[in-house]
């Protein structure tokens, strides 16, 4: 699968990163790291590991950590790309599961949702994941069941096709809506989590990023 990478965008994880990217290793991807501005040994992991590493020289949010990777993915010429969190939350051992579901289907965009363990989340991340998400895929016409979540498979095709201009966490609905008003096909499929944003390792500002979400989905509305 040598036009496959596995993207991960990083910020002060040397706590977990380290596992994440040994059960990564064993899938035998292609693995790119973009630490954005850590303060702790977050970089010098992913090295270890053998990961190609991209640095920012300063925090500018998981919006913009996404993006420099995109950038990068679409020069090497990568077909998919498959995104997940540095902190723990999702399991990579689920991407064999993901790729088996896009070679049978063949979406554009394929979301491992977490929508099973909503009612674990913060009240804030609650309502705006049980709500709102049916809002997003009314506006999409799509099978969305986690507007927010991080793990997906996305062609790159999507990232030729349209502008990304957030930075922080709204950048994944930006790219979901942008994505389906541009006539890609989205799918979600279920996952298992070991926790979800708002808790442990998340830097979600449950208050902040939650408002963030919102207007940028109410601005969509005018897209």
């Amino acid at each position: 699968m040598d036009k496959v990478c596995i993207l991960i965008p990083a910020y002060n994880a040397a706590g977990t990163i380290g596992s994440v990217l040994e059960k990564v290793r064993s899938i035998h991807l292609d693995v790119i790291v973009v630490d954005d501005g850590s303060s702790d040994q977050t970089g010098e992991i992913a090295l270890r590991f053998g990961a190609h590493l991209l640095k920012h020289p300063r925090n500018l949010g998981k919006g913009m950590a996404l993006r420099t990777g995109f950038q990068s993915i679409l020069r090497k010429g990568y077909e998919l790309v498959i995104t997940l969190d540095a902190d723990g939350q999702h399991d990579p051992s689920a991407i064999p599961s993901l790729l088996k579901a896009f070679q049978s289907v063949k979406p554009d965009l394929l979301i491992a949702s977490r929508a099973g363990e909503f009612h674990r989340m913060t009240f804030l991340r609650r309502f705006w994941n049980r709500l709102g998400v049916k809002a997003v895929a009314r506006l999409c016409h799509a099978d969305i069941t986690d507007s927010q979540s991080g793990f997906r498979l996305i062609r790159t095709e999507i990232l030729r096709e349209i502008s990304l201009t957030t930075t922080g966490f709204e950048m994944e609905l930006e790219l979901l809506i942008k994505a389906c008003k541009s006539g890609f096909g989205v799918l979600s499929i279920p996952i298992n989590v070991t926790w979800v944003d708002g808790t442990s390792s998340s830097h979600f500002r449950s208050v902040t990023d939650t408002w963030l979400v919102c207007k940028l989905f109410l601005r969509s509305l005018f897209w």
